[in-house]
This record gives structure tokens, sequence and C-alpha cells, in this order.
């Protein structure tokens, strides 16, 4: 029978602070330790996590895997590795003591992190993949969105469509408008547009406000100088009496 003891076995895991790979004793499970990096004070877990035992690093900022692709970069300072676009939305490091860190602003004593719905992560409305609450682009598949609001994917469809078309949309608003404030071209103008203005009303909502006014303005306008030419055209009869 072999006397020699057992080899030890390490629990695997990551800092959800910083990022840093720890291993430590199966015996140390449940309990504080220090994260030799940032110093923060986590629970080890009972069980290797899965990224820890593959040998994945993860971004401080995102908490997700390096691997999934995208540029990568370095902090200057202590060269924690992070992805590009989540140290340009974070604006510096995530370790804590790091010279790189951002200035941090005041917070009101019950903020909480961004969410919706009580979420604090929200799908993909393009290829389902979980990402942030507040995040506008997938790093999965690279979509993006307008609002951080979540989207189911007929209503991305629906988004994306409206901005195709906003372009052709503004020249017809203002075309509209012209049209509505030339006298000859008022009564026919004005009269098209606001049947067509309310037949497009979700459309011109995701269009800048500006275009809105103007075409409800160009039809005011068109519709004001209509009355007067009828009132005007109805003097002139009485008076031909």
């Amino acid at each position: 029978m072999n006397g020699s003891s057992p080899s030890p076995t390490f629990v695997k895991f990551s800092c959800p602070g910083c990022g840093q790979r720890i291993e430590a004793p199966s015996e140390a499970a449940g309990k504080l330790l220090a994260c030799p990096a940032c110093l923060a004070e986590i629970t080890v877990p009972l069980e290797s996590s899965a990224s820890a035992a593959a040998g994945e690093a993860l971004c401080a900022i995102c908490q997700s895997a390096l691997s999934l692709g995208g540029a990568l970069t370095f902090c200057p300072a202590c060269r924690a590795e992070y992805h590009a676009d989540c140290w340009q939305e974070n604006g510096g490091c995530a370790v804590y003591g790091c010279s790189r860190v951002p200035p941090t602003e005041g917070r009101a004593p019950l903020e909480i992190p961004v969410a919706f719905w009580g979420q604090e992560h929200k799908p993909c409305p393009v290829c389902n993949a979980q990402i942030l609450a507040a995040a506008v682009r997938c790093r999965h598949c690279g979509s993006v969105f307008q609002t951080a609001r979540p989207l189911d994917s007929a209503e991305f469809s629906r988004a994306a469509s409206h901005q195709a078309q906003a372009p052709l949309l503004r020249r017809k608003i203002v075309w509209l408008f012209v049209l509505c404030v030339i006298p000859f071209s008022a009564p026919f103008a004005a009269i098209a547009g606001l049947l067509w203005l309310k037949a497009r009303q979700e459309e011109v909502r995701s269009l800048p406000s500006l275009y809105g006014a103007l075409g409800k303005i160009g039809v005011a306008v068109g519709l004001f100088q209509t009355g007067a030419i009828t009132l005007l055209a109805l003097i002139f009869a009485l008076v031909r009496r």
C-alpha cells in the first residue's frame, strides 16, 4: 500500500472585480480571501468556474472571456488585458489601485447598475446572446442599437428599416414644407401632406423632432393659405355681383 499523501486539489476561479485568475486550496472553499491583484475580499467558490478551469482570461470590465473576439488592449500601467471597446467605454482601467483607473463621480446612496425590468443583462435581438442591459452594441455579432432599451427581433427589424428609410423620409418632409409654403401648390400639398403624415406617424417619430415639427408647420401654413385663398375668392365673387 502506498503511504504517500494524496495530491492537494485546488479551486480555480476569477476575481469578479478585476478578472485575476486565482487558485486556492479546496479546503478554503466558502472562505474569504484577498485578491492578489486588486486586494478586494472575495469568497472562494465551492468548485472551479468553467472559464477559469479552461484557462480563459476574463475582461475585468464586462466579465466575459477575452477569447470571444474583437480587438484587445492592455492597461499601460498594470498590463491588465481588456476588450478594446470595454476599455473605451469604461474610460480606463478597472483594477483597484491602478493609476489608470478613471476618476469616479459622486453617486447617490441608492444608485444601482443600469437595469431594465429588474435585469442587469438582456438578450441581443439579433443573435440572442446575453449582453449588459446598458449596452448599445453586441460584442458577439456586432449589431448596433439605437437605444439601450431591450428590443425583440421584430422591433429591431422595424427600427433598422426606419433608419434605412430616414434619408428619403427627411427629403420628402422638406419638399412637403416647400410646397405648402408656395401659394399655388399649398391647397393640394396641405391636404395630401396631412393624410401622408398621419399614415407615417411611426416613421416620422423615429426622425429628429425638427422634421416632425417642419412637417406640421408646413401643413398648418398650407391650410392657412388655403383658407385665405378661399375667403378671398368668396369676397371677390360677392363684390363682382
